[in-house]
């Protein structure tokens, strides 16, 4: 499986001029069954792609239907959807590249691009998600002082600010990642000392920072929902505990791998392995934040579920629609459409 070139220097295996094992690998005592992995990998690409696409679709086309109601948590919502798309569609070239043996035949340009691409998406849905934990919990302890409409520009410049830092942080992926030729024409850093130190990049701006704040803020945001004595907030104050399991199992895998994976392991084949195996499988699950983010933002939302149904149904033939009057949602009266 090629892309442990990516992260265990090239000189490691090699052979002497009677073709005899001289590398670490010789004393490798762990077997994994690529083909398998390779095509289990593919099969969980696909399906977070086809998942990824249709909940996303859905979240970017309803939150910009209601996006005249100028709600903050609307508006980053959106941009959280806007990363999380431009991961989905980044996952056709994870699944090209594993069924082609980890070979890049697409050339250096969209060998930086993709890579530059996957970093912008993975950095911003961290920072969306970090940003919406410290406005929801301001929104429910200080609910006079919470951004109206009018400051619609300040929200305009923080979702600048956070896209220019993701882009920012994410330039020396596409500086460093170009084609290489081998036996193989492999997209990855040539380079150890350039590998680790993009590794400790990512690990410390994309989890390191962001994690204890989503944490934080998420335990002052459980305490303000239970003092505000808010049916809707003590719902909200469940959840949270959720959000951090999920934030956890999403990402801290890959974190915790690239992290470990920029320490000097040539004198084990055993351990490369291992860090390959967990590097593959938490990549690909890095992912699943594409899929979970729609669900617990938009979809286990009373105001969302109500705006999909009444957008959704139009498309339908009226004999399966029907109007109900005068039924409560989330704070106004207003007209729900059921489906029969």
């Amino acid at each position: 499986m090629e892309e442990l070139t990516e992260i265990i220097p090239s000189d490691i295996v090699h052979n002497d001029s009677n073709g005899h094992c001289l590398g670490a690998e010789c004393s490798c005592s762990i077997n994994v069954d690529y083909n398998t992995l390779d095509n289990s990998l593919i099969i969980i690409y696909i399906l977070f792609f086809i998942a990824g696409l249709v909940e996303n679709t859905l979240v970017l086309w309803i939150n910009w239907k209601i996006k005249k109601a100028k709600k903050a948590s609307c508006f980053y919502v959106f941009n959280l959807a806007v990363a999380d798309m431009g991961a989905v569609l980044t996952i056709p070239f994870r699944v090209m590249e594993i069924s082609h043996n980890y070979q890049w035949l697409w050339g250096s340009f969209l060998c930086k691009l993709d890579s530059f691409l996957y970093c912008v998406n993975l950095y911003s849905s961290s920072f969306f998600l970090t940003y919406m934990t410290i406005e929801r919990y301001f929104s429910l302890r200080y609910p006079d002082q919470a951004l109206g409409s009018r400051d619609q520009r300040v929200r305009w410049l923080v979702c600048v600010c956070l896209w220019t830092l993701a882009a920012v942080l994410s330039t020396p992926h596409y500086l460093l990642y170009d084609v290489s030729e081998s036996w193989h024409t492999f997209c990855f850093i040539d380079s150890d000392t350039s590998w680790h130190i993009a590794n400790f990049l990512v690990t410390f701006c994309g989890f390191v920072i962001p994690f204890p704040i989503i944490i934080v803020s998420n335990i002052f945001t459980t305490k303000a929902s239970k003092a505000s004595h808010n049916t809707e907030n003590i719902r909200l104050s469940k959840l949270v505990s959720v959000y951090i399991i999920v934030f956890m199992l999403c990402w801290s895998p890959f974190y915790i791998t690239t992290f470990i994976s920029a320490v000097d392991w040539s004198s084990s084949c055993n351990m490369e392995t291992v860090i390959l195996l967990l590097y593959d499988l938490g990549k690909c699950f890095t992912f699943s934040h594409c899929i979970v983010n729609p669900i617990f933002y938009n979809f286990m939302q009373k105001r969302f579920m109500y705006h999909l149904e009444t957008n959704v149904v139009k498309f339908l033939p009226k004999k399966y629609v029907k109007e109900v009057d005068n039924v409560s949602t989330s704070s106004d009266t207003k007209q729900i459409v059921v489906i029969s």
